[in-house]
């Protein structure tokens, strides 16, 4: 596989998909190679959401990647097959920081706060505050959360968990999770507000 992330492709159609993964389902490189070309730089924005750091990130591709691979006889063809392999990048991801000892949350009994999400804000049918910022924006905004805020964000609000599920994945309470989540939006607002005054 090719180390370095190239720029996204168009999708490929249905049945050229079906053909790449049952190449690799029987271990041939030019399945693995199309998929990995098609999907890196996707799967790379994924872990870019829990990962700072572009060279952590790089090696959790490469990690995930191999694990996809290996597990990629499993896969049935029933749901998504981007989103089966996503999950597996996101849990990559997670284990890296909880490896890395990165994960530090603040306690459960700690002040909720109450933040306007985005649907409240569009509202007005303006749409939310920050509406002009490209997503690098909003990319370098998440980068500033802490790894445990970030995860709790990007489970959440990207990957469309439950604080339940995701107190059980990252070993802590749903009260613990709720908190960490109202506080990542709290500080990605100010993070982005921040940036627009800087445009």
């Amino acid at each position: 596989m090719n180390r370095f992330v190239n720029s996204p492709t168009a999708p490929p159609g249905p049945d050229q998909l079906r053909d790449w993964i049952l190449s690799a389902q029987a271990g041939e490189q030019r399945g693995q190679q199309h998929i990995y070309e098609a999907f890196a730089p996707n799967m790379m924005l994924a872990i870019r959401r829990y990962i700072s750091g572009e060279q952590e990130a790089l090696d959790v591709l490469q990690d995930g990647f191999i694990k996809v691979f290996g597990n990629i006889g499993g896969y049935t063809f029933k749901g998504s097959f981007e989103g089966w392999m996503r999950r597996i990048m996101v849990h990559m991801a997670i284990d890296a920081l909880r490896s890395n000892k990165q994960l530090q949350w603040v306690g459960e009994n700690e002040e909720m706060l109450d933040v306007l999400s985005e649907r409240q804000r569009s509202n007005d049918g303006e749409g939310p505050e920050w509406a002009g910022l490209d997503y690098r924006d909003i990319l370098d905004a998440m980068e500033e959360l802490s790894p445990m805020y970030r995860a709790v964000f990007n489970l959440y609000a990207i990957e469309d968990h439950g604080h339940r599920e995701i107190s059980a994945r990252l070993g802590i309470s749903e009260g613990t999770s709720k908190s960490n989540y109202a506080k990542a939006r709290r500080n990605l607002r100010e993070v982005l507000r921040r940036k627009l005054k800087e445009k």
